[in-house]
């Protein structure tokens, strides 16, 4: 099955933060509103997903502001490690090529891409191999230590006897982390911090203050919204008549988001002749009852009524991630 678009747009941003900064304020979002399906309108027919709209994407986060992040932690990583004598260098991140993620929100929705493609996203499946990355050298047992904020032996024995080596009740903020108890480990004469360099970096850069909206808030939203969207009623009507057309088309098979899964597809198999032929009764079939527009026009709604709900924290969320590039746009120079 692939991936939603969103959950890969989260991947990307945890591999940034180098760890969940839970319990900043924004984490959570109201789950209230839930039970009451939203007025749609006018629904219209559509065919293609590449220039829709949506109303949460204005606050995401894009691919480039993520690279420029993780180059950016990078940077707050080494200079970590260097208070402590150690040259770490990490490998530059890979920097974003063409975003095909939107095409493919709701499923494929090309004929021309099901004709060629199959499954396979036109990208990947014509880009050479991508180049081997150099890891960076390994770590002492101290530099570990330095890094994670954790021995990596003592670790290894708390784990084996169930126990937790790492410290608990972390600081939240950078702000907090210099006001708080430090992590009592000494090295080169300094005290590591709470979590190691790996910590800090994301911090510095991710909660530099109390009151940091986390930094997955807006996927959060996006993901609730789609997850309502999935149990509307208008939305469950048109996946079963998708899938009674792909039924007569000889493809069994419950909705879009599991097509693959539920033929058998592997990934070397995506591009092949079931696939192409699977694909192609797909795309028909979503624009014969008009899948996109209705998935479209449902969670549009419920993403545009939660960010009424939470355009406080959307508006705070968005400033503090302009905050954020700018400080990478010093550290990166």
């Amino acid at each position: 099955m692939a991936l939603p678009a969103r959950l890969l747009a989260a991947t990307c941003l945890l591999s940034a933060a180098a760890l969940t900064l839970g319990g900043c304020a924004g984490a959570e979002t109201a789950a209230g509103g839930a039970g009451k399906e939203p007025a749609l309108g006018s629904v219209e027919k559509l065919s293609s997903t590449e220039s829709l709209a949506f109303p949460i994407a204005a606050y995401e986060i894009t691919p480039d502001q993520q690279y420029q992040a993780k180059r950016a932690q990078n940077r707050l990583i080494e200079q970590c490690m260097k208070r402590f004598g150690f040259a770490y260098s990490l490998p530059a991140p890979v920097p974003p090529g063409a975003d095909d993620s939107r095409s493919r929100v709701f499923g494929l929705a090309s004929a021309e891409d099901a004709a060629r493609f199959g499954y396979a996203r036109p990208r990947r499946a014509t880009d050479p191999a991508p180049a081997t990355r150099q890891s960076p050298a390994p770590l002492s047992r101290t530099g570990q230590t330095v890094l994670n904020g954790v021995d990596p032996v003592a670790e290894a024995e708390a784990k084996a006897k169930g126990r937790a080596a790492a410290p608990t009740g972390e600081p939240m903020s950078q702000a907090e982390a210099e006001e708080a108890p430090g992590s009592g480990i000494i090295v080169d004469h300094k005290e590591v911090p709470v979590g190691g360099c790996g910590r800090e970096s994301a911090l510095k850069l991710y909660a530099p203050k109390p009151g940091s909206v986390d930094i997955l808030y807006v996927f959060n939203l996006g993901a609730q919204a789609e997850s309502r969207a999935l149990e509307d009623s208008r939305v469950r009507k048109v996946t079963t008549k998708w899938s009674q057309c792909m039924a007569r088309s000889g493809f069994t098979t419950s909705g879009p988001d599991t097509v693959q899964s539920d033929l058998g597809l592997e990934q070397g198999e995506l591009s092949g002749p079931e696939a192409v032929t699977a694909a192609k009764a797909d795309v028909a079939c979503k624009a014969r009852v008009n899948y996109i527009g209705i998935r479209y026009a449902v969670q549009s709604a419920y993403e545009k009524s939660l960010v009424e709900e939470h355009a406080e924290t959307l508006a705070l969320f968005r400033q503090q991630t302009q905050d954020r590039l700018r400080l990478a746009a010093q550290l990166n120079g």
